[in-house]
């Protein structure tokens, strides 16, 4: 694990030199005016992510005489690779940022970039994380970023689109084949997936849900986190050689490597594909879209089970991964600690509010607002016990982009699965 935190931290480096800064770094100017350089990916300006955290900046700023909140915003994969870069220096111009915790956050804070906040936070904000929510942004035991809400994968289904080609909701993979291979022959897209360069985490999902329920929940996080193990277990084999089926059946268009996460949100919503498989962040759209048409005519179904998989109805993919860290190197700890509790706690509950994930906090959220699938989500959520964080949020940076590409790999013809289980002997190996 060693060589591939060096030979990450090189490349990061190198990236940094290259990009080099662009803001005037957080603390205090000349006039007297302390500021704190927020990071996030919240880029709709209709998305409430973003909304709540105008608000509590507004509200934060209101509270805190000549404090200025300063905020940059990126595209997902822009942000992780900007992330790195200026966690190659200092990061100067970084003082709050949202992340990943587990692997992603965790080469940042074996490095020393960021802040342990259990250092700076009050046994009350302590108090109010639930227990295990905070799990993923631990280590060595201690609390270096605040949870934001979980999530939890989901196959989103059409059922108007099931109804008029006779098609049944599918509880099994068998089932789930067969659909796929129904509406390929009615010209309909089975599952739209956008698996292209910059979305490859979404071919990643495919393979970890099969892999979820066939080789189990426990026996999956062990091997994550014992960084072995893989190869023994003959479930990822057959993981991948379902995708491929799936893949070759037309499960997920023609050119799912060619299109991006937008895409294929457009595609489900507009009615052009009958299932869509991602986290239950995507809830939320089926109503608040102005392309959605297809609000009321969702059912959200926990991932089709494999007969014969070691794999749990209580099983999921999913979890509390999203946080907010701090810089290490900030100049006013304190202060951007009390501002991070604010931001987590605020953003966490407006996603439990809003169905798109559930809250980290014991803080009650109002749950009035939540559509009918918010709260359909909620409750299939409750009967669930052991999860599994997407890989590559779980994963460090380097080895992350091994599993994405090597996923890929299976959205393409003539997919070599020896190929690809080759691949991670450069991780768990």
């Amino acid at each position: 694990m060693k060589k591939y935190l060096s030979i990450l931290l090189i490349i990061v480096f190198v990236l940094g030199m290259s990009f080099g800064m662009t803001s005037c770094g957080g603390g205090d100017s000349d006039d007297g005016t302390t500021t704190i350089n927020l990071w996030h990916i919240f880029t709709a300006d209709t998305d409430f992510n973003k909304i709540t955290t105008e608000d509590v900046i507004a509200d934060f700023e209101a509270s805190h005489e000549n404090v200025k909140v300063e905020v940059h915003i990126l595209q997902d994969a822009d942000y992780k690779t900007k992330m790195l870069t200026e966690f190659s220096g200092t990061a100067e111009n970084v003082d709050v940022f949202t992340y990943w915790g587990a692997g992603r956050a965790g080469d940042l804070v074996e490095a020393g970039k960021i802040l342990c906040l259990e250092d700076y936070l009050t046994e009350e904000q302590m108090d109010s994380i639930k227990e295990g929510a905070d799990n993923n942004l631990r280590y060595d035991d201690k609390l270096y970023g605040l949870p934001l809400s979980s999530w939890m994968m989901f196959l989103y289904c059409n059922t108007e689109l099931f109804d008029d080609n006779n098609v049944d909701l599918p509880e099994t993979y068998d089932e789930w084949l067969a659909a796929c291979k129904t509406f390929t022959e009615n010209n309909i897209i089975p599952i739209s997936l956008g698996g292209g360069v910059d979305d490859g985490w979404q071919a990643a999902f495919v393979f970890e849900a099969l892999a979820n329920r066939i080789v189990g929940s426990e026996a999956e996080m062990q091997i994550l986190t014992d960084m072995s193990g893989f190869a023994d277990n003959p479930g990822f084999k057959e993981a991948a050689e379902k995708m491929v089926e799936m893949t070759d059946a037309g499960a997920f268009g023609n050119s799912p490597l060619e299109i991006d996460e937008e895409t294929s949100n457009v595609q489900f919503l507009t009615g052009a594909s009958a299932m869509r498989l991602t986290g239950s962040w995507f809830t939320q759209g089926i109503y608040t879209e102005e392309d959605s048409v297809v609000e009321g005519k969702v059912q959200a179904l926990p991932v089709p089970m494999v007969t014969g998989g070691n794999g749990l109805e209580t099983d999921y993919v999913g979890g509390f991964i999203d946080g907010v860290f701090a810089n290490a190197e900030t100049k006013n700890p304190e202060l951007v600690a009390e501002f991070t509790y604010a931001l987590a706690t605020a953003l966490s509950t407006a996603q439990h509010e809003n169905g798109e994930g559930f809250t980290a906090y014991n803080i009650a959220p109002d749950e009035s607002n939540l559509s009918p699938l918010g709260v359909e989500t909620g409750k299939i959520a409750d009967t669930m016990i052991d999860g599994v964080v997407a890989w590559d949020t779980f994963l460090p940076g380097d080895l992350a982009d091994i599993h994405i590409d090597a996923c890929q790999s299976l959205l393409a013809k003539n997919a070599d699965i020896d190929a690809f289980l080759k691949s991670y002997e450069q991780i768990f190996e």
